[in-house]
């Protein structure tokens, strides 16, 4: 029966219905097996087919908090990590449905970032083969001084004073 509910366990973390959506989130932004998993749980590895089978907790804070005690409480598990690694995999998978997860693959230096400013502000690629903005590789032009954004303080529809 225990490789039944294995099975079973894995097939489910890939529906947020279920709390190993969560738990599978969780484990592979932070480079975590069953084992690691669980002893961040508080409980042995044997049991985590079983909590992957709950039902994910309510985000709406009252019914979360409930429902997190709950099985916390059947499990044994450390409510405040249990509560820590949901709200971490809802956080990724909101991030990643926005399309911004490839902002956190550019913080840990391995994409080129759509960086917003200039092209002298930008971090240079890591790999070194990206072709500079401007350059005839890139197929664009640099930026013409119009383009740019003054540097004097002065508000754009105002005059600048002059020296009189």
């Amino acid at each position: 029966m225990t490789d039944e509910l294995a099975r079973l366990a894995a097939r489910v973390e890939r529906d947020p219905f279920f709390l190993g959506w969560a738990l599978r989130i969780y484990a592979e932004s932070e480079g975590l097996d069953e084992t690691g998993l669980a002893a961040r749980l508080g409980c042995p590895a044997s049991q985590l087919p079983r909590v992957k089978l709950c039902r994910c907790p309510s985000p709406s804070p009252p019914a979360f908090q409930a429902d997190i005690a709950a099985i916390a409480g059947r499990f044994g598990l450390r409510a405040d990590v249990l509560a820590e690694i949901v709200r971490h995999a809802e956080a990724l998978d909101a991030l990643r449905r926005a399309g911004r997860v490839g902002g956190l693959w550019a913080a840990r230096g391995l994409i080129q970032p759509d960086w917003p400013g200039p092209a002298a502000a930008r971090p240079a690629s890591p790999t070194g083969s990206e072709p500079a903005e401007g350059s005839e590789e890139s197929g664009g032009a640099s930026p013409s001084e119009s383009d740019r954004a003054p540097d004097s303080a002065a508000a754009p529809d105002q005059p600048e004073e002059t020296d009189r």
